[in-house]
């Protein structure tokens, strides 16, 4: 209930635009449906109209029903590309991790990655109609093939996108564990590492992590947490503790708004500098404006924003 009441507050929430601030759209879990899919060009129109500099997604752009198949992904690059704005993705389970099921096709979820890799994240930029200069972990790192873990700057802000699928990070829950966690969780780490020794570097008032799943805090400060989150959120908490500034967790996973504090420091006290926000996801259609500050004393304004179609933009199926 506190969670839903702060999402409610943030709905609510109306700000006057400060002059040196920018301000990014966050979604995640869409489209999942013929309805969706058929709204989505309109979807993002409104969502440029609200005067964001950037989308970013965050995960699952489809259901856990629909097939991984090339033609679905080559789908929504034509939407993605088709962004007003410069467009950033971040991988989620029904796009690669959860391709193995049944409903999904029954790939081979590490193809199905190589897949989003050759698609969805061309080398030092954003999708979208108009580009934004990024930075990838394999670029940056040689020998490394996490692509899809992307790194930039803007304005006061630093943000970095983690390939961390849900429910569980592909961890299993079998005794022993799968090389392939172990090996992009290390990336994961390295890069969630980097991005923070930038953000001090360059004096950013903010540092963004995106990724996909829910990570469950509540159990992590509980002192139970879930074992393919645990070592991510270690280190999460240890750089938040340490960072001069403000430090901003966006994932999606549950299809419900979240704004919260739900971080505790090594000595159980809440970290006051960390925030986590989930987007909207189907059958919500939404989205979370975001604006970062250069000046003053409070660096963040966030606000959720509902979405209904205009009949007059519709994209036939």
């Amino acid at each position: 209930m506190r969670r839903l009441l702060a999402a409610f507050v943030a709905w609510m929430l109306v700000t006057g635009a400060a002059a040196s601030e920018f301000a990014f759209a966050l979604i995640g879990d869409v489209p999942y449906n013929r309805f969706e899919r058929r709204w989505f060009a309109d979807y993002l129109a409104r969502i440029a109209d609200d005067g964001v500099t950037f989308v970013l997604h965050v995960g699952d752009i489809k259901s856990g029903g629909e097939p991984c198949s090339d033609a679905v992904f080559d789908d929504r690059l034509g939407l993605f590309d088709a962004s007003p704005v410069p467009f950033v993705l971040v991988p989620g389970d029904n796009d690669w991790s959860d391709c193995n099921r049944l409903a999904a096709g029954r790939y081979d979820p590490l193809e199905r990655l190589d897949a989003l890799r050759a698609r969805f994240f061309p080398a030092g930029s954003s999708l979208g109609r108009q580009r934004m200069a990024v930075v990838s972990q394999a670029e940056s790192m040689p020998g490394s093939p996490f692509r899809e873990n992307r790194m930039w700057h803007h304005g006061a802000a630093s943000f970095v996108t983690l390939n961390v699928p849900g429910p569980s990070n592909r961890r299993g829950r079998g005794l022993s564990t799968p090389i392939e966690f172990i090996v992009r969780n290390r990336a994961n780490l390295a890069w969630l590492a980097r991005g923070f020794d930038e953000a001090g570097k360059r004096g950013s008032r903010l540092m963004v992590v995106a990724m996909q799943a829910n990570p469950w805090i509540e159990d992590f400060v509980d002192g139970e947490p879930r074992r393919g989150f645990a070592e991510l959120l270690t280190a999460l908490r240890d750089h938040s503790q340490a960072f001069d500034g403000e430090v901003l967790l966006l994932h999606g996973d549950q299809h419900l708004p979240i704004l919260d504090q739900p971080m505790t420091g090594r000595d159980g006290r809440p970290l006051a500098n960390f925030t986590r926000v989930q987007c909207f996801g189907s059958p919500l259609m939404g989205w979370v404006r975001i604006a970062v500050r250069d000046g003053g004393p409070e660096v963040l304004a966030i606000a959720f924003r509902g979405y209904g179609p205009s009949p007059a933009s519709a994209v036939q199926p």
